[in-house]
């Protein structure tokens, strides 16, 4: 969570107190206790108040179970990276509902947040990882050319695979089905993208499950 809100409001208050204060005393000559009291308590006012704008902030834009971003931002960010070339990838969660069926839902959130975390490892500072809902999660990963796309994308996935077969426990290895699009190249909207990805992802994941019959 950022502290924008607080610093702001707190930087607000000091300055107007500042000026407040220093033009009492240039022309009294001097402060009331009252006053000088007055001011750490106003600055605790002022973050008490930034810190509730820096949650609201927070939770609009972020899941509150995994904190990365949510379907909202997704959106915004979209259309703010719209003239960038990037892969879109969807990944759903094999096998999701015996985890939580054989382990408890407690468990399959705390699988949920580790699942997040290694996604986040995965990608660079300029990409993007979003809950889609449920176990799907999306990633933004920005390139700048389609021979870049294709190797971003190969090794996103190699490492995502990877990072979540070091992070199963002893007894269950976590794996996830894929799909990836390519924007612009195939599909100018979100829209047209998440249809593609979805369409991709359910195809690997029934490949999987006829593997494993």
């Amino acid at each position: 969570m950022k502290f924008k809100g607080r610093m702001i409001t707190v930087l607000i208050v000091f300055f107007i107190n500042s000026i407040y204060m220093g033009y009492y005393y240039w022309r009294d000559g001097s402060l009331s206790m009252l006053e000088l009291i007055g001011l750490p308590i106003m600055l605790g006012l002022a973050w008490w108040f930034g810190k509730q704008y820096d949650i609201a902030r927070f939770y609009s834009e972020k899941d509150a179970l995994t904190g990365v971003y949510n379907r909202r931002f997704v959106d915004t960010y979209f259309e703010k990276h719209a003239h960038q070339m990037f892969v879109l990838l969807l990944l759903d969660v094999n096998d999701f509902k015996l985890i939580n069926d054989h382990y408890g839902h407690e468990a399959g959130d705390r699988f949920l947040q580790t699942i997040a975390d290694e996604l986040a490892k995965c990608v660079g500072p300029k990409d993007l990882v979003a809950r889609w809902g449920g176990d799907e999660f999306l990633i933004l990963i920005q390139t700048t050319g389609q021979a870049h796309q294709e190797k971003a994308l190969t090794e996103t996935i190699n490492r995502i695979q990877q990072n979540l077969k070091n992070t199963s426990p002893e007894n269950l290895e976590i794996t996830t089905s894929i799909g990836s699009a390519h924007y612009p190249k195939q599909g100018n909207t979100l829209d047209q993208l998440l249809r593609i990805a979805d369409k991709q992802m359910y195809h690997n994941k029934s490949r999987r499950k006829l593997k494993s019959q």
